[in-house]
C-alpha cells in the first residue's frame, strides 16, 4: 500500500487545475445571469459578491441592503453562505497544495502513509463548494429576485468541475493506495 511521488505529482497538477477553477468561480461575477429579451439587450451577472449590469458597464456589491436585494426573507444570509463557503474551499485548498508539496519532499515512508489525509482533505475541499453549488441552485430554484429566462453562468459550472475533480481525485489516490502493491514486494535485480 504504497503510492508513488509520481502519483502525487500527477495529483498535485490535476489539483491545480481544479483549485484555479475554484478560484474563477470565486472571483468572476457569472454565477447567474440574466439577459432581457430584444430589443434592448442588458444583461445582468450575479456574482457571489458582485452584481454586473451591461447597461450601466458597472459592478455593485450583491446582495446589498441599500439596493433592495435583502427584501426576500433569508436571501442575503443564504447567498453570503454560499460566498463563505466558497471563501472556505479556496483556505482549504491552499492547505491541500501546501500538504502536497510537502508530501512530495517527504521520506518514502511518510509518502506511504499520507494518502489517507490527503484524500480526506480532498473531501473537506469539496464539501464547502457542493454547499455553495447546492445553495445557490436553491435560490435560483426558490426566489423571487431571479426572473423568467435567468440561467447558470460559467461560474457555477466551474464550481461543479472543481468539486467532482476533488473528489475524483480522492477516490483515484484511494483505489491507488489501496491496489498498488506493498513495498516490499519487489525485489531487486543483481
Amino acid at each position: 500500500m504504497t503510492v508513488s511521488i509520481l502519483a502525487y505529482v500527477v495529483t498535485l497538477f490535476v489539483f491545480i487545475s481544479s483549485y484555479s477553477f475554484s478560484i474563477a468561480a470565486l472571483v468572476f461575477p457569472k454565477w447567474l445571469t440574466f439577459v432581457t429579451p430584444v430589443p434592448f439587450y442588458i444583461e445582468t451577472n450575479y456574482g457571489l459578491f458582485r452584481l454586473c449590469r451591461s447597461i450601466t458597464r458597472e459592478c455593485r456589491a450583491f446582495p446589498s441592503a441599500d439596493h433592495g436585494d435583502c427584501d426576500e426573507e433569508g436571501f442575503c444570509e443564504l447567498w453570503r453562505a454560499a460566498g463563505a463557503g466558497m471563501i472556505l474551499s479556496a483556505i482549504i485548498g491552499g492547505l491541500v497544495i501546501v500538504s502536497l508539496l510537502g508530501i512530495m519532499c517527504s521520506n518514502r515512508r511518510k509518502r506511504a502513509r499520507a494518502w489517507v489525509s490527503i484524500a480526506c482533505m480532498f473531501i473537506l475541499y469539496a464539501i464547502p463548494q457542493a454547499f455553495s453549488m447546492g445553495v445557490i441552485a436553491y435560490i435560483f430554484n426558490t426566489s423571487a429576485t431571479f426572473y423568467m429566462g435567468t440561467r447558470y453562468n460559467f461560474s457555477f459550472i466551474l464550481c461543479i468541475i472543481s468539486w467532482c475533480i476533488s473528489v475524483l481525485l480522492a477516490l483515484v489516490l484511494s483505489m491507488v493506495a489501496l491496489l498498488s502493491p506493498p513495498e516490499y514486494a519487489y525485489e531487486p535485480l543483481n
